[in-house]
């Protein structure tokens, strides 16, 4: 369930960036960024034995997130250029 929040969270916070005009390349450039630097930093963890969840699965729930986050924030930037583009 708190996966599902997280994930909701993230792209209504992107589709607000997106909608406001907030949102252009380098907050994407800064997601990549910081996406890769929790990737990082699973893979820099040791492995043990009480962590269940295998690093492939944790590093592609990384990828999944940011993909939510970039669709949300194209979404909300299609959503601003339609709501400019409407005569009236």
């Amino acid at each position: 369930m708190a996966g599902f929040v997280i994930a909701v969270l993230a792209c209504l916070l992107a589709f607000a960036f997106g909608a406001l005009g907030l949102g252009r390349l380098r907050v994407m450039i800064v997601g990549a960024a910081l996406a890769f630097a929790w990737i990082v930093g699973l893979a820099a963890r040791p492995a043990s034995d009480t962590n269940p969840l295998p690093f492939w699965y944790l590093a592609g729930m990384v990828v999944l997130l940011y993909a939510i986050w970039c669709g949300g924030l194209w979404l909300g930037a299609r959503f601003r250029r339609i709501r400019r583009a409407t005569p009236g």
